[in-house]
């Protein structure tokens, strides 16, 4: 269920011109990019995993109607719906039954979903109690990095880290502890278009914006 996102690059280097002594402030960064429910942003997803021959790319749409309250459709290769409001999250792939199970369950997605609608409230505050936050980057471009405080949800995923450019956030990285790889393109990078077999470097220079040969 944690597939919402992306994951472990060490390599990867932090956005041109970014320094210690130029780090933008990350609750500002955070406060900027809220969004008015509800806010609807198509998305393309690529999974890096062990267990695929190679990486999966998901399309579909994003659509965040409040606090707690988020809904992902899934519209290719296959079709899938997952809503999730009031502490309860609930799945259908395809015409099957839809599966509905409490987010107490599973702490690792509820974590990450509760992460996820902070920043689309702009809501620094309760994204630092479940996060330790951290910015790099210039004034056109930054990298959000956002480490779990919970035991739990740290054994299953490291960090989050989101790339974005003024008040828009442009790619969501998922680390996770196994070393699997998911990366969420949004908005403006949504329709970009990717290789059929991305590496972690492709994908990271169609979220920085940097020319590929």
């Amino acid at each position: 269920m944690l597939a919402l996102m992306v994951s472990p690059s060490p390599s990867r280097a932090a956005p041109d011109g970014a320094s210690a002594k130029s780090s933008p402030d990350a609750h500002a960064i955070v406060a900027s990019l809220k969004r008015a429910p509800p806010a609807k942003t198509k998305f393309a997803e690529v999974r890096f995993s062990g267990m695929l021959d190679r990486p999966l790319i998901l399309r579909g749409e994003l659509e965040y109607d409040g606090p707690g309250k988020l809904a992902r459709r899934v519209e290719s290769p296959y079709q899938e719906a997952m809503t999730v409001a009031d502490g309860e999250a609930s799945v259908q792939r395809g015409d099957k039954p839809a599966r509905k199970f409490s987010l107490s369950q599973a702490p690792e997605l509820e974590g990450f979903l509760r992460g996820f609608a902070a920043l689309l409230g702009g809501d620094a505050d309760t994204l630092a109690r479940d996060f330790t936050i951290t910015a790099t980057g210039t004034g056109k471009t930054w990298r959000l990095k956002l480490v779990p405080r919970d035991d739990r949800l740290a054994k299953r995923m490291t960090s989050i880290e989101v790339d974005g450019a003024g008040d828009s956030a442009r790619c969501f990285y998922t680390n996770e502890a196994d070393g699997d790889v998911n990366v969420l393109l949004v908005e403006s990078l949504a329709d970009a278009k990717i290789p059929v077999r991305p590496t972690p470097p492709m994908i990271d220079a169609i979220c920085r914006n940097i020319p590929t040969p």
